[in-house]
């Protein structure tokens, strides 16, 4: 079984989201931070594409995530380990949308 493109492609050529507990269990800190932001970066940008010119959400967005002071990761890992069997995607959509709004 492989990590490829935030999928686990494994030796039957089937592919599956990633879970909660995948990125809780599975995965190094370094490979956890690098899909969550990977994923949150595309919420953003999807977000200002939706919005555009406006760039408030997708600042929003980001410095929910990024911003020092806040520290989002304590609030995704409690919320990862409350739905270990969930995507990560829609997971991560809804704690987006209580802090930045739709």
């Amino acid at each position: 079984m492989i990590l490829a493109g935030g999928m686990i492609v494994s030796s039957t050529g089937a592919a599956q989201a990633l879970t909660a507990d995948d990125v809780l269990n599975n995965m190094t800190t370094d490979q956890r931070y690098s899909y969550i932001a990977g994923v949150v970066g595309g919420l953003a940008y999807s977000r200002y594409l939706r919005e555009q010119p406006d760039q408030a959400g997708m600042s929003c967005i980001y410095d929910w995530y990024h911003d020092a002071e806040t520290d989002s990761w304590p609030q995704i890992a409690t919320w990862f380990a409350r739905h270990p069997d969930r995507q990560v995607e829609p997971l991560l959509y809804v704690l987006i949308k209580r802090e930045c709004g739709e």
